[in-house]
């Protein structure tokens, strides 16, 4: 059986699910993401942070599914940070 693996980026999280062929949610696990605001309008992330969220969201939600990763057969990535 096909199990696949969502993940979306956001500017305060990374979320990371688990979903079966028939698209219900198996697991899923969040991990928020640093922001850095300066005077004015300046905002910045650090991309080292960002992946760090986004790789221990997956590997949380993918153990708590209780799917073998190689039984990950697709992969949809958002991102709008």
């Amino acid at each position: 059986m096909s199990h696949f693996l969502g993940i979306d980026v956001g500017t305060g999280s990374a979320r990371a699910g688990v979903f079966d062929h028939t698209g219900t949610l198996l697991a899923s696990a969040k991990r928020d993401i640093e922001v850095w605001r300066e005077a004015g309008d300046i905002v910045e992330q650090s991309s080292n942070d960002i992946w760090r969220a986004v790789c221990a969201a997956t590997r949380e939600a993918v153990a708590q599914s209780g799917v073998a990763p190689e039984a990950i057969a697709g992969i949809g990535f958002d991102a709008t940070c």
